[in-house]
C-alpha cells in the first residue's frame, strides 16, 4: 500500500516519461529549434514566468478526487484512501513559437500513449519511499476529454493565457490508512458444546404498527393497543413496552388474533400503581418470542401513543371574561420532567412544576386561571406532545365528552 508521498511519486514519474520520451531529436530538424527543452510541474500561471522565452514541456496536476470505484468496497482491516489524479500537459515553444509547442505536445500524447500503465520500476525510481510499485492496482494513464469551456475556465481561474493542452486521468492511487484496526480473536467454539447457531425454519414475526383500538390516534390506560404485522400467528408471544421514563420495560401478555393482527391490554388506572409507573408519551413496543428450546429474541419495535385520562372542574361557571379556578386530574401521574400544555379555547397555556402526587395511585392535578366569552369550552390536557382526547363513543357516534368540558354561563 502506497503512503502519503504517492501523489508525488506520480507526478514525478510523468515528469521522468517526459525527460525520456520528449527529446529534441532529427524529427525537430525541419523546424529550426535553437533552444534546449526544459520539463516542469509548475502551475500555469508561473511556466512564463519562471521561463519566458525556452521550450517548455510542463505537467501539472489540478485535479484530485474520490474512487467512486473503491469507495464502497469493502476491506479486510483498515479502508485506504482510493483517489484518482487529473493532469494538464502543455508544452510552450520558444519565443512563443506555436509550432514548435504543438509539436513538443504531439510527441508527449504518444509518450503516454505508449505507457498507458506507468511501469512499477518507474514509480520505485521516482520515490521509492512512497512506495507506489507496492500497491495492489497498477498505476494507469487514461487520456481525458476537456471542453474548450473547461479548459478556457480552467485557465481563466490562473489569470494565464489560454495554451493548447491535453488532459488525462491517473487511476488510482490506494494510499494506506493509519487507523487503530481491532482484530477480532479466532472463534474456539460455536455455542455450548460447538453445537453452532440455533435454526428456525418457521417465518419471524414482524411488525408494521401499533395503535388504539378504538380508532382514536392515542391510546389510554385501561384500553386496548392493536399490533398490525405478518406471522403474528405463532405462539409464546409477549409484549415488551419501553420508554425512557419508565425504570424498566414493561412486559405484558398478547392476545392472539390472526397472522396479522394481535392486541395488548394495557393495564386500567385502578390497578394499584398503573398511575405512578406508567407516564403519557410516544412508547416504543416489540414482541418477544419464546420457542422451545430456543433463546428468547425480539421483533422490530414500533411506536404508539399514550394518553391523559383527565376529569375537568368545574363544569359550570357564570360570568363570562372573568378569571376563575379550573382543576385537571390527570392519570397516569405527570412527571416533574414532563412538558404540559393545557388547551383552553384558542389559547395554549404552560403549566409550570406540578404538586407531587398524595399518593401511587392518586391523580396528578393542575390548577390554572382562566376566562373566556359564554360558551362551551373542550379542555385537552397535552403531556409530552400527546393530548387527552376530549371525545366518546356514544354507540355508532362520536360525541364531546362532559367530563372534560367547562360551560361559561352569563
Amino acid at each position: 500500500m502506497s503512503t502519503e508521498l504517492a501523489v508525488s511519486a506520480v507526478t514525478v514519474a510523468l515528469r521522468n516519461l517526459m525527460i525520456a520520451g520528449v527529446t529534441l531529436d532529427d524529427a525537430a530538424v525541419p523546424l529550426g529549434i535553437n533552444q534546449g527543452l526544459e520539463y516542469t510541474t509548475l502551475p500555469l500561471h508561473r511556466v512564463r514566468e519562471k521561463h519566458a522565452t525556452k521550450n517548455v514541456l510542463n505537467v501539472f496536476l489540478y485535479r484530485v478526487d474520490g474512487s467512486a470505484a473503491y469507495r464502497n468496497q469493502a476491506f479486510s482491516g483498515r479502508t485506504p484512501l482510493a483517489i484518482n489524479l487529473e493532469y494538464l500537459i502543455t508544452a510552450y515553444g520558444e519565443h512563443d513559437r506555436e509550432e514548435v509547442s504543438h509539436y513538443l505536445l504531439g510527441k508527449a500524447m504518444r509518450v503516454l500513449h505508449d505507457h498507458p500503465v506507468i511501469a512499477r520500476a518507474r514509480l520505485k525510481t521516482a520515490l521509492a519511499a512512497a512506495r507506489v510499485h507496492e500497491q495492489l492496482e497498477n498505476i494507469r494513464i487514461t487520456p481525458q476529454e476537456l471542453s474548450v469551456d473547461d479548459l478556457s475556465k480552467l485557465w481563466t481561474s490562473f489569470q494565464s493565457q489560454f495554451r493548447i493542452s491535453a488532459s488525462y486521468l491517473v487511476t488510482v492511487l490506494l494510499i494506506e490508512s493509519r487507523q487503530t484496526v481491532k482484530t477480532a480473536l479466532p472463534v474456539l467454539n460455536r455455542g455450548p458444546g460447538d453445537e453452532g447457531w440455533d435454526a428456525v425454519a418457521a417465518a419471524s414475526p414482524d411488525l408494521e404498527s401499533a395503535r388504539a383500538a378504538s380508532g382514536f390516534n392515542a391510546v389510554r390506560l385501561g384500553e386496548e393497543l392493536e399490533l398490525r404485522g405478518e406471522n403474528l400467528d405463532v405462539g409464546g408471544l409477549k409484549a415488551i413496552v419501553r420508554h425512557p421514563l419508565l425504570a424498566a420495560p414493561e412486559t405484558l401478555d398478547v392476545i392472539p388474533v390472526d397472522a396479522g393482527k394481535v392486541k395488548v391490554a394495557l393495564p386500567a388506572t385502578a390497578t394499584p400503581g398503573a398511575s405512578a409507573k406508567w407516564v403519557s408519551g410516544i412508547y416504543s413496543i416489540a414482541l418477544q418470542v419464546a420457542r422451545p428450546a430456543q433463546p428468547l429474541w425480539l421483533t422490530n419495535d414500533v411506536p404508539f401513543a399514550l394518553a391523559p385520562s383527565i376529569t375537568v372542574l368545574p363544569k359550570t361557571h357564570a360570568g363570562p371574561n372573568v378569571l376563575f379556578d379550573v382543576t385537571i386530574e390527570a392519570k397516569p401521574q405527570i412527571r416533574t420532567s414532563q412538558p404540559v400544555l393545557l388547551l383552553w379555547g384558542d389559547q395554549q397555556i404552560v403549566i409550570g412544576p406540578l404538586p407531587a402526587p398524595l399518593g401511587p395511585d392518586a391523580p396528578s392535578i393542575v390548577k390554572v386561571k382562566v376566562k373566556g366569552p359564554v360558551d362551551i369550552y373542550r379542555v385537552r390536557l397535552r403531556v409530552e406532545g400527546v393530548d387527552s382526547i376530549p371525545i366518546k363513543r356514544d354507540g355508532q357516534t362520536l360525541k364531546f365528552d362532559d367530563d372534560q368540558s367547562v360551560e361559561v354561563k352569563p
